[in-house]
């Protein structure tokens, strides 16, 4: 070993045996939060913690968590439920949750998927994307996944706090937790948090932003979803696809909403699944159940788990 090279390591050596506490100490403390990023920490710490034995488990993104509480599904059909929307994400990161779901916990007898219209859209970046610090050094299966992650470079996931750096707000809020500061609620319960707000102008902001939107379907991301119904099949689980209300007033938004719409139709129909569209109940006429044109608030997705509720228990018991 050359003079160079042992400098280099006497350098770095130090500093890895200081940042690898301080990396453990900090994701450590950020997993305790109640609340961040949308109380994501939650859901990722009861799927790693093996402890999620239910019987029917909901998978999409801010459409499921917010649409669909698993409390109102147990009472109606006696059997346990857990939702395992994950906030601003496509199938990608659904189905990457779905595998470490499966890896750490019995499977469930029924999965429902929550459909919305970006569901197979590629996307350019990584939303929320704290969720994932504190779970990523030296994870293989995070790293192997990181054409899903994007916004991570390999020495993120073998450097310790490497991912960290620039994160302030994240390893000030580790501190936080560390003295016992977030004294809140579970911003989750089962996966599943109902808004309570009233209408707000997020849709004339975004038309005024963005204009009306067309949706690309990403093709690779379809054929993943293929493989997930096929994987289900093999482990005997009964896949329910649902699409919940929209405001009537925000279906305009998407130019091609229809040929979305008519793909998930078309999904069902060719894997014999069955496909619960509610895009034309009543819900979604009145402004009263919804906070934007996309998401219920907490009245409106209690009115509509009961009527969901009621619908499985005729289609799965009779």
């Amino acid at each position: 070993m050359n003079k160079f090279l042992k400098k280099i390591i006497f350098f770095l050596l130090p500093i890895f045996v200081l940042a690898y506490p301080l990396d453990i100490f900090i994701s450590n403390n950020l997993k305790k939060s109640v609340i961040h990023v949308d109380g994501e920490y939650l859901i990722w710490n009861d799927i790693y913690s093996g402890n999620i034995n239910v019987d029917i488990a909901v998978y999409g993104s801010s459409r499921a968590w917010t649409h669909i509480d698993p409390k109102v599904l147990q009472d109606s059909l006696e059997l346990t439920a857990y939702n395992f929307g994950i906030d601003g994400l496509n199938f990608g990161l659904q189905y990457f949750r779905h595998k470490e779901y499966f890896k750490y916990n019995t499977v469930p007898k029924i999965i429902i998927i929550s459909g919305d219209i970006f569901t197979f859209e590629k996307e350019d970046g990584f939303y929320n994307h704290e969720q994932v610090l504190p779970y990523m050094l030296f994870n293989e299966e995070y790293y192997k996944s990181n054409e899903l992650f994007k916004i991570f470079s390999k020495p993120d996931f073998f450097i310790p706090m490497k991912r960290y750096l620039g994160q302030t707000w994240e390893m000030a809020r580790a501190g936080i937790l560390a003295v016992g500061l977030e004294n809140q609620k579970p911003a989750r319960i089962n996966g599943f948090m109902g808004i309570e707000r009233e209408w707000n102008q997020d849709f004339k902001k975004a038309i005024k932003s963005k204009g009306y939107l067309k949706v690309k379907i990403d093709y690779k991301l379809l054929c993943l979803f293929m493989r997930f119904i096929n994987e289900c099949k093999n482990y005997n689980i009964e896949v329910i696809l649902v699409y919940s209300p929209e405001y009537i007033e925000g279906r305009t938004f998407i130019v091609n909403r229809k040929e979305v719409l008519d793909l998930w139709y078309k999904i069902a129909e060719n894997r014999n699944l069955l496909f619960l569209d509610y895009t034309e109940d009543s819900i979604g006429k009145n402004r009263k159940y919804f906070y934007n044109s996309t998401h219920l608030n907490k009245q409106g997705s209690r009115l509509f788990s009961q009527k969901l509720a009621g619908d499985l228990k005729y289609h799965l018991f009779n």
